[in-house]
């Protein structure tokens, strides 16, 4: 905990990835060419991953491989983020909101400390529904037909359901995440807590600045830094506790409940930091003329975008923001996702069923020291593994990446 890192993982420090780009499944693509039956499914090992943004960047892309079927394994070492992770997915696949505010309800969930009334209230009754999902895997059948709970512990379901309780719970001064956050600050800080200013600005310039995430302006990072919030899409007052950044730290007399997650890196590498479309990247006399913000919010709506669509995302061509949402036009039968036991990565190689069953491997940097030789067993021939580096992150002396 004496780093800014934190003990458990909310967001990603990289970009989302699409696990069906063409590098990754070349062979699979030229043999999809010469035929139009539906292929083997591809199986992807998403270890550590801490969010949704590579599952929903790669379901979203499916459309581009229509006849290519694929299950994705997530893997995680706490139970809040398989929770986070639901919420998440639950808010991309919403059938009653527009794109823009499933883009503002997502991002907000997804960085902010603080969250508005109404995302308060989205919150707590999605919490309700998903707990009915986990209680009852007809019911989630019927909401999420493409999520496969059945690999977890009973005792994980129970925990999953505990999570989604104290989410519901419209009590908010159970969660004081402000003062969480501050003392986060101080422990972290010491005695430079007085001078913080001049820490965020020393730790912009050398963590984010100097290495290659300079769409991130100073304004909003030091912002975050002080108070936990990253996005700010909507006009209003953020002033409710974000629930889903919760989680419990044993210590060896008791447990306690709080913020324990980053402080430093920022939720904006997840989505803030590359675009498909250049106009959001240039600069004017060397400075960026779109934020972080921007970035992250055009990115999320075109994810969101081609989850319904099925076809590619352009700006401004069609009237997106004030549409309903009636029918998911992709094919919920291509995919699937299963979340497999928490911390089950040591586990995985005894298990027969998972022998040589693995396409594409991803690790992220916090969980790339289960990446050991008898890793390998998982492995198909020609799989592809992908190792997060640290590079953006506050996290030291990590693995790079592996391909």
């Amino acid at each position: 905990m004496n780093t800014g890192f934190g003990k458990i993982v909310w967001w990603g420090f990289s970009p989302a990835l699409n696990f069906l780009n063409e590098s990754y499944i070349s062979d699979r693509s030229e043999r999809m060419k010469m035929s139009d039956e539906k292929m083997e499914s591809l199986h992807i090992l998403v270890v550590g991953a801490a969010d949704s943004r590579h599952l929903l960047k790669t379901i979203a892309k499916s459309y581009e491989h229509t006849n290519l079927p694929f299950e994705m394994y997530v893997v995680e070492n706490s139970i809040e983020s398989y929770a986070r992770q639901l919420m998440l997915l639950g808010i991309a696949f919403e059938q009653a909101k527009s794109l823009q505010e499933k883009t503002e309800l997502l991002l907000e969930v997804f960085g902010n400390t603080l969250i508005r009334q109404s995302t308060l209230n989205y919150i707590q009754n999605k919490s309700s529904e998903l707990i009915r999902m986990v209680t009852d895997f007809e019911e989630l059948k019927q909401k999420m037909p493409f999520i496969n709970l059945e690999a977890l512990k009973y005792k994980e379901r129970d925990s999953l359901e505990s999570v989604f309780k104290f989410w519901r719970n419209p009590d908010s001064t159970l969660f004081d995440i402000s003062k969480y956050w501050d003392l986060r600050l101080r422990h972290l800080l010491g005695p430079r807590f007085d001078s913080r200013d001049g820490v965020f600005d020393w730790d912009y310039n050398m963590k984010i600045l100097n290495k290659g995430a300079s769409i991130i302006s100073s304004s909003e990072y030091k912002y975050w830094r002080k108070t936990g919030i990253a996005f700010h899409l909507r006009e209003g007052d953020y002033n409710g506790p974000n629930k889903t950044l919760t989680s419990e730290h044993e210590n060896q007399q008791y447990i306690r409940r709080g913020y324990w997650g980053d402080v430093v890196s920022s939720p904006y590498l997840a989505f803030g930091i590359e675009c498909e479309d250049k106009e959001y990247l240039k600069k004017s006399n060397n400075i960026h003329c779109k934020t972080a913000q921007d970035v992250s919010a055009r990115n999320v709506t075109a994810m969101m975008y081609e989850l319904k669509y099925s076809r590619p995302y352009k700006n401004c061509t069609e009237n997106i923001f004030g549409e309903r949402e009636e029918n998911h036009k992709g094919d919920l039968n291509m995919f699937q996702i299963s979340f497999l036991p928490v911390n089950f990565i040591s586990d995985l190689n005894k298990k027969a069923c998972y022998q040589k069953l693995f396409d594409i491997v991803y690790f992220s940097n916090s969980m790339v020291h289960h990446f050991v030789p008898e890793f390998s067993t998982l492995l198909k021939r020609n799989a592809v593994v992908l190792v997060e580096t640290a590079k953006l992150s506050d996290v030291k002396n990590q693995t790079k990446t592996v391909s």
